[in-house]
This record gives C-alpha cells, structure tokens and sequence, in this order.
C-alpha cells in the first residue's frame, strides 16, 4: 500500500473516531485519569536512512568520489504499551512505555558510480538497505484536559531498537573484472523520541487515542575490506536511522 493511501486512512480514521467527542463529550460521565492502563496499538512508520559511502585511504587515490544514497524504509508498525498516569486538576503527567513490531524497510542504489575528476573509469553499483526490526520507547508524557474525558499531550523520552544495515560497493574497473565490498550487520541501537497526540475516554475504562512520534536512533558505521583482498583500499559506510510513526492505539485503565 502507498503511503500517501495509507496515511489518508489513517486521517480518515482519526477524524472518525474523534469526532464523535464533540457528540458524546456534553454527556459523558467525568473520567478520572489516574491509574495503571494497558493497550494496544497499530500504525505506520516512515523515515529517512542516509547512506554516505567514502572511499578509503583517499578519493583521489581510489578513483571514487564519496556519495549518499537516500533510502527512505517505511512500513506498519504495532504493539503494546503501558503505563501510569496521575491527575491533578485539569493536568495529568504519567509515565508510559511501549514496545511494537516494525515492517519499515527501505533500500537504494546507484549506477554508474561518478570517478574522481581525471580518472578513466566506467561502470559499477552501490546499493544500501536498512530494516528497522523492532523498537521501543520509554517516555514521561505531560498533558491538559481540554474536557474531563479528552486529553490533549506531549511526550518525550528514551527509545531503543533493533536495525539491520546492509551495503555493497560493486566496481567494474575499466569494464573489465569486478571488486565488492560488501557488509550486513544487525544491532541494537538507542537514542530518543519526541512527540504528542490526543486522548479521549469513552467509558469508564476504555480510552482511545492518536499519536505521532519522532525517533532517532542515531547513525552506524563500518569500514569494508574487498573482496578479493586489495590492500590499502578500502570502503567506509555510513547509516542514519531517522523515523517519523503515526498509531493509533486503544487503551484500559485498571
């Protein structure tokens, strides 16, 4: 599915969901927000996985100018979240962590690759690939009750995931023979989320909400080795692993 169709889905379901508070809201029992809830829930993720490729030991000495490619890995996301809130008036601050599966997965590639000025050269591929496999977040979230039952937040905190990195630099030295530099690598990467979203009770236990998130996990990096050995050359890649994450969740509250 597209993305832009996907996102207009999830909108439609938003406005779905939420504009039944301007209905119900004038009715509905007062919700006390404090208390342990636990959910479930369900999205989409898409971001950014700029690759900086570099030729080692120099540009110049290996013929290669450094470039990046721009692979974008999007896909659904969901899972499960908890936590604890605490109601003080019309605020309520809490506490929430959250864990979800992820499908997001994006690769590029280059062809030919541009020579350093000056150097005969034709022909080769790069190519990058990146899957976030699952992630987590741990967040403190500050909010305001616009009515008794719909809750209006921001969050911010600790976020943590699995990634999967896979790059190669394919060359084809004047048309003749080939040279790879390939790498795969899997790791746990932690860095930080940001974000908000909107909260409404519908009954005395059941809360509903929608949410966007920022992640970044940081970058990673590694230096290749060819295959066959060709000493001193060699390759150095480079990942960021960026995510914009759009659920919708529902939640009970203990």
């Amino acid at each position: 599915m597209k993305l832009s169709h996907l996102t207009c889905l999830l909108s439609l379901a938003c406005v779905l969901v939420f504009s039944q508070t301007a209905v119900a809201a004038e009715s509905a029992p007062s919700f006390n927000w404090t208390g342990p809830y636990l959910g479930v829930h369900l999205g989409y993720g898409w971001g950014d996985a700029d690759t900086n490729f570099n030729p080692l030991p120099t540009p110049a000495s290996f013929g290669i100018l450094p470039e990046t490619l721009t692979p974008h890995p999007s896909g659904i996301v969901g899972g499960i979240q908890g936590g604890y809130n605490w109601q003080m008036g019309c605020f309520v601050v809490g506490i929430e962590a959250d864990f979800s599966g992820s499908g997001m997965s994006g690769s590029s590639s280059l062809s030919p690759i541009p020579p350093y000025p000056g150097v005969p050269y034709s022909g080769g591929v790069l190519t990058t690939q990146e899957n976030i496999n699952y992630f987590g977040t741990v967040r403190p979230r500050l909010g305001y009750l616009l009515r008794p039952n719909v809750l209006i937040y921001a969050t911010g905190g600790l976020a943590y995931g699995d990634v999967s990195y896979r790059a190669n630099a394919n060359f084809i030295p004047g048309g003749v023979g080939t040279e790879q530099y390939p790498v795969s690598l899997s790791t746990t990467k932690v860095g930080w989320a940001l974000g908000g979203g909107v909260e409404y009770a519908f009954s005395k236990c059941w809360t509903v909400k929608a949410e966007y998130l920022y992640m970044d996990l940081g970058s990673e990096s590694a230096i290749v080795s060819p295959i066959s050995p060709n000493p001193p050359y060699q390759t150095g890649f480079s990942w960021q692993t960026t995510a914009n994450i759009f659920q919708i969740g529902v939640n009970y509250k203990f």
